[in-house]
């Protein structure tokens, strides 16, 4: 017996990309059309997803060209020493976690396509006006400023992302988009180098002034790109036909995902406090971050070992790129799968195990050929937090406000956390064996491992699932409004 329409939505349906077919089961189940599914996944690509991560390339870009400024005078023109330096960097990131949950409920409540691209232009603006600094009281003035402006952009654009993407295919999206962050590290020296070597006295303004001005520059305009790129929400999106937005809502709905935001309430709150999964995922989130530092510090290892300054720069390009290759194969792998805890568990154990291997020989005084090899081998950690944040869209994908605030609040505690435990891990006087700083890696990534497995097992037993908020004042407050129109309607039919 083959599948039928349902007679009473069969003609209204049979013609559109959406339709509601009854099983020889009896049950009511959702037809999407393929061809215009494909049709509207390739726009969200070609809009959305670019758009993410070129804006995502020039987050990192603006954000981490501070040292790249140190090294191209900025330092004796300001006066700078490490405790005047060290500061500048706490005080970006006082002001990216400051607004990073205020950020994405404020997402929930205004348009994506205005609130983004505005972020993005507001950091470039900020950055360019470095140019204009002449103490350090301004620098750090500024990068407040600069943290402020970024907060709401990562957890916003995961946010998203996940809000229009199915679990099919959010992973490799969502690793696409961070893979922004390796571009920039790829290419952000080879910007600083080929400025301090072109503009340096330009209009009688340092290197450094210039590489503010230039990198901000970039922002801006990627900025303005995003007011024609960037989509709403999948029911509000107007350069959608009809036809898609319908579509675009019905394929995450039939997922379990909630589409429109309601009211906000202390019971958003307690859906993500009360429940385990945010708390774990943080401090998941932490050991993996932590992992990062191999690649963080590879230009320093090698100046350590006696390579030129120039070359151990150049060599995070390649160790950068192909970081972001392995972030979209194991995306794409986890996506075709429909995996997120192996994934992020086995790519923990393969980092563990290097980790453990640069520690073990000559106690981190590694020959060059070991430190190459284990550099570009714990590369994929790079955007393992991606993926736990991509697995948190669909932890608590039963409701939208919940998977906001969740979103953020993982992301600002989870980049806070780490950065305790590198100023005693990391030390760069340790250079180039950071024996200790591998051994520390060593053991988070295993305890990320044990993590993981955790959590899915947490999920495999329903464990405390955060569900939908019931707002009860709102859902009551609509039903009201719907009563007085159909007594309206009466009365004219009368």
């Amino acid at each position: 017996m083959g599948t039928s329409f349902n007679s009473s939505q069969n003609s209204a349906s049979a013609d559109k990309s959406v339709a509601s077919i009854t099983s020889p089961q009896g049950e009511e189940v959702t037809y999407i059309d393929p061809a215009i599914e494909k049709k509207l996944v390739r726009k969200l690509d070609a809009r959305m997803l670019i758009w993410s991560f070129l804006a995502y390339f020039a987050n990192l870009l603006d954000r981490n060209n501070l040292q790249n400024a140190f090294t191209m005078g900025m330092e004796e023109d300001l006066d700078l020493n490490s405790a005047v330096y060290n500061w500048a960097v706490t005080m970006f990131f006082i002001g990216y976690i400051v607004l990073q949950i205020p950020g994405n409920i404020i997402i929930t409540k205004f348009s994506p396509r205005w609130l983004l691209p505005s972020v993005v232009i507001t950091w470039g603006a900020v950055v360019s006006f470095m140019a204009l600094i002449n103490s350090y009281q301004a620098l750090w003035g500024l990068r407040l400023c600069l943290g402020l402006a970024e907060a709401a952009f990562y957890p916003g654009m995961i946010f998203l992302l996940g809000s229009w993407y199915t679990k099919e295919e959010l992973g490799k999206r969502t690793m696409f988009f961070a893979t922004g962050n390796q571009v920039s590290g790829a290419f952000g020296g080879l910007i600083a180098g080929g400025i301090a070597d072109t503009m340096h006295g330009a209009g009688g303004l340092p290197a450094w002034k210039w590489l503010f001005i230039v990198e901000g520059l970039i922002g801006v305009v990627v900025g303005f790109a995003g007011y024609f790129l960037l989509p709403n929400f999948p029911h509000n999106t107007k350069w959608l036909t009809p036809e898609e937005r319908e579509l675009a809502v019905r394929r995450v709905q039939t997922q379990g995902k909630q589409v429109e935001s309601k009211a906000y309430s202390w019971r958003t709150v307690a859906n993500v406090m009360a429940t385990p999964y945010a708390w774990l995922i943080i401090v998941n989130f932490a050991c993996i971050y932590i992992g990062n530092n191999m690649s963080l510090n590879f230009a320093i290892i090698l100046r350590g070992m006696g390579y030129p300054v120039a070359f151990s720069n150049y060599m995070n390009t390649p160790a950068y790129i192909f970081g972001a290759i392995l972030a979209v194969g194991i995306g794409w792998s986890s996506d075709r799968t429909g995996d997120r805890a192996f994934h992020v568990a086995g790519t923990q154990l393969w980092v563990a195990i290097w980790f453990l291997v640069l520690a073990v020989v000559n106690r981190g005084d590694n020959p060059a050929a070991l430190v190459f090899i284990g550099t570009y081998a714990i590369t994929a950690n790079i955007s393992m937090t991606a993926l736990c944040l991509a697995w948190s869209n669909e932890i608590y994908k039963a409701d939208l406000n919940t998977r906001a605030v969740a979103i953020a609040f993982i992301n600002a505690i989870g980049n806070l956390a780490p950065n305790f435990v590198n100023v005693r891990a990391w030390v760069v006087s340790d250079a180039p064996e950071f024996w200790l700083g591998k051994v520390t890696s060593c053991g988070m990534s295993f305890a990320s491992v044990l993590l993981t497995v955790f959590i899915w097992w947490l999920l495999r037993i329903n464990f405390m699932l955060p569900k939908a908020v019931d707002d009860k004042k709102a859902d009551k407050q609509q039903q009201e409004e719907e009563e007085v129109q159909a007594d309206g309607s009466a009365k004219v039919q009368a």
